[in-house]
Parts: structure tokens; sequence; C-alpha cells
């Protein structure tokens, strides 16, 4: 009997790879910042345009001043 081939997984094409929970779409980001923690994690920081369900559409009101 003949050894049967065995293949190589391929690996996924960029656009059949799932994104990551929770991240914004790509269309929506505006900036993008790098922070780097003291210990030397560097973390990305995204600013979009996206509002959630709960966001007023003209913003919150200002709160009135304590006196």
């Amino acid at each position: 009997m003949a050894a049967a081939k065995t293949r190589k997984p391929r690996p996924p094409r960029a656009a059949a790879r799932k994104r990551r929970a929770g991240l914004p779409d790509k269309a929506s980001i505006v900036a993008q910042k790098t922070f780097t923690s003291p210990k030397g994690t560097a973390y990305r920081i995204l600013k979009t345009d996206e509002k959630d369900a709960y966001d007023d559409r003209h913003g919150a009101p200002a709160k009135p001043r304590r006196r």
C-alpha cells in the first residue's frame, strides 16, 4: 500500500480571518495613538466616530455646578 500524503494546512486568507471581538471597523477610526506603560507594554488608543445605542445624538448636557 502506498503511504497517504499529508497536506500542510494553508494559512487563512486575509479576508477570511476573523477580527478580534470588540475592535471597531477600520473605516470608523479617526485617530490612533501609541501608549507605552512603565512596564514596557505597548497599547494602541483608538478614537472612532462610532456611537453606542445609549449615547445622545447631540452630546450629554452639561451638569449643573455644585454650590
